[in-house]
């Protein structure tokens, strides 16, 4: 007894046949054992037999688009069927076992846990909220009104339903399930890793004059929205991680390139930027305070730099 089974771009089981004969013909004809609906097929592509060894043998039947080892880019006349390896044909992946084939064991069931990620989910969401409205708290400078504080939970309530949703859709269309608490989790952490790395660069630049991580704070939020994006397409399908990490990191590099570029035009028009943007409480300053000798010495050894590069620059220069 033979099995042809017709795999799907995963390389899962698609459909299978049964071919109870020695031999069997398989291509896109009505006389085949084994029809396949595929247009880079031909009508008659290959015969499935036995060789002397009693080895399973497929055999091209001199098609245009030939018979490859799954990987191989090399076309082969005839190829020894493992059981293992899938076999493309046109765009279509075969994969031919015997009867007495062994499978993996059965494996274990593990409990159901629906209130767990829901749970989490939850917790996530609660914190990814307070962290935003204590942001908006400890930048309040106006009187307090209510849409300061709604506005965000809004926004929130939109945009993370929706790229969860984004790509919960994209898992459904590409394998079956739409997993959307799984997605959903995924963005509630990102989010709020983005939102923890957000508040600890402004409190930086405010309280402790440090601002690059403000400055620069697009590599890192890019960075995590890549690791988002890898995790999300990790859910959608397991094989093949590598190309997902290459794709993500690929795209990674043209974000930061294309925000690198940004910054530089920015820097080149108007000079430092200024990366301290909200007030925060006094008590939050932690770095000490300059008198007014310290400040008035700094400017006054500016100012002889400047006098001296303009006694440097010629008539031209200055006409510049």
């Amino acid at each position: 007894m033979i099995w042809v089974e017709i795999l799907s771009r995963q390389l899962e089981v698609a459909a299978r046949f049964r071919i109870a004969g020695t031999e069997a013909r398989i291509g896109r004809g009505y006389t085949n054992d084994v029809i396949v609906d595929d247009p880079y097929v031909a009508p008659e592509h290959l015969r499935l037999f036995r060789d002397e060894a009693g080895q399973l043998v497929v055999e091209d039947l001199g098609t245009a688009n030939g018979v490859y080892l799954d990987g191989s880019k090399q076309r082969l006349p005839r190829v020894m069927v493992d059981g293992r390896q899938p076999i493309r044909i046109g765009q279509t992946y075969l994969r031919i076992r015997e009867g007495s084939f062994g499978v993996e064991p059965e494996r274990l069931r593990r409990a159901e846990r629906h209130a767990l990620p829901i749970v989490l989910a939850v917790i996530l969401g609660v914190a990814l909220v307070a962290m935003d409205e204590i942001r908006t708290w400890l930048n309040q400078t106006s009187e307090v009104e209510p849409t300061t504080y709604l506005a965000p939970v809004l926004g929130m309530a939109i945009v993370v339903p929706l790229w969860a949703g984004f790509w919960a859709l994209l898992s459904r269309i590409f394998s079956g399930r739409s997993l959307f608490l799984r997605h959903l989790l995924i963005t509630l952490a990102g989010g709020l890793a983005i939102s923890l790395y957000n508040e600890a660069a402004q409190f930086s630049a405010y309280a402790l004059s440090w601002t690059a991580p403000l400055t620069y704070s697009f590599a890192p939020i890019w960075v995590m929205i890549a690791v988002m994006c890898f995790f999300h397409l990790a859910v959608i399908g397991p094989p093949r991680p590598w190309l997902k990490g290459s794709i993500v990191a690929g795209l990674l590099v043209v974000a930061l390139a294309a925000q690198v570029l940004q910054l530089t035009e920015a820097f080149f028009r108007s000079g430092r930027q200024n990366t301290a943007r909200l007030l925060m409480p006094p008590a939050l300053r932690l770095a000490p305070l300059r008198d007014e000798s310290a400040f008035f010495a700094e400017i006054g050894k500016l100012k002889s730099t400047i006098d001296a590069d303009r006694a440097k620059a010629g008539p031209d220069d200055a006409l510049r």
